[in-house]
């Protein structure tokens, strides 16, 4: 028998509502379901598909809890943007059966793994999608220094720095001034945010390969955070050291549609100016 977890935001009624909806007709075909609504992960299940039901936010939650299992995962749209989904919520009925036969394909996303370091110890360990950010909770300009595979690059200084997969291209990146990447390649996006001066390598976004290693020293100053797709956020001390290299398994997605990535972006993003 087949298992699906169908993961949502249990705050919004209209996904508590549709979770309902899926899951009967899921068990209508003879399918166990499973439901992950924010509240507890469920890992310790043999799980052969995902549904998340939402917006990019409840897909990056999903992706960072369900990703290094490398189960496949459909995202249903039902937030304002969707870049990470491939159905509307009212093509369901259109697309169940086909994904319920696997007749899809899989595009698989590059994730980041990051490693906080106090001393020579790893004490925390965790994936994400989009972005790594490392910042200042206040107003204040902060300084970091890190190596790309050993390399140093010229000190930053600034509001912050952003790391991006290519999925993340078009989330803080691109607002920051990042290009848009596709996510067929792997390369981590390094984009300054506000740096103070625009001349040398670190002050301006740079593309570099996913088989680098980034290594970013402790940081001078306080109240410095790193945040992992904008939802978790970690203090990073001046006892602690972050390494950002490409995640071992990526996120892979099903693609009900095949769509090309371009005209996903010009349609996702028009939905945001509203043209």
């Amino acid at each position: 028998m087949k298992t699906i977890l169908v993961n949502n935001k249990k705050y919004r009624e209209s996904t508590n509502y549709m979770t309902q909806e899926i899951s009967e007709k899921l068990r209508s075909r003879g399918i166990e379901v499973l439901v992950d609504d924010g509240s507890r992960k469920i890992l310790d299940r043999d799980i052969t598909n995902i549904i998340v039901l939402g917006g990019d936010g409840t897909m990056l939650r999903a992706a960072r809890t369900y990703g290094p299992g490398d189960i496949p995962i459909l995202g249903i749209n039902m937030g304002k943007v969707g870049f990470l989904s491939n159905i509307e919520i009212n093509e369901v009925d259109e697309y169940l059966d086909r994904f319920l036969q696997g007749d899809y394909t899989i595009d698989t996303m590059m994730m980041l793994e990051v490693n906080i370091y106090e001393n020579d110890t790893i004490i925390n360990t965790s994936h994400c999608l989009n972005e790594v950010i490392i910042k200042s909770t206040i107003p204040r300009m902060v300084t970091l220094n890190y190596r790309i595979n050993g390399q140093p690059c010229v000190p930053y200084k600034g509001d912050g720095l952003i790391f991006a997969t290519p999925a993340g291209s078009t989330a803080y990146s691109l607002s920051a001034g990042g290009p848009i990447v596709d996510p067929e390649l792997e390369a981590i996006l390094v984009t300054p945010v506000a740096p103070y001066t625009f001349f040398a390598f670190g002050q301006k976004p740079a593309v570099i390969a996913g088989s680098k290693v980034i290594k970013v020293s402790p940081p001078y100053g306080k109240d410095i955070i790193i945040s992992l797709d904008g939802q978790v956020i970690i203090d990073f001390f001046n006892h602690n050291s972050i390494e950002i290299k490409k995640a071992q398994q990526g996120l892979r997605l099903v693609n009900l549609k095949k769509v090309p990535f371009f005209d996903t972006i010009n349609k996702r993003l028009k939905r945001i100016t509203g043209s």
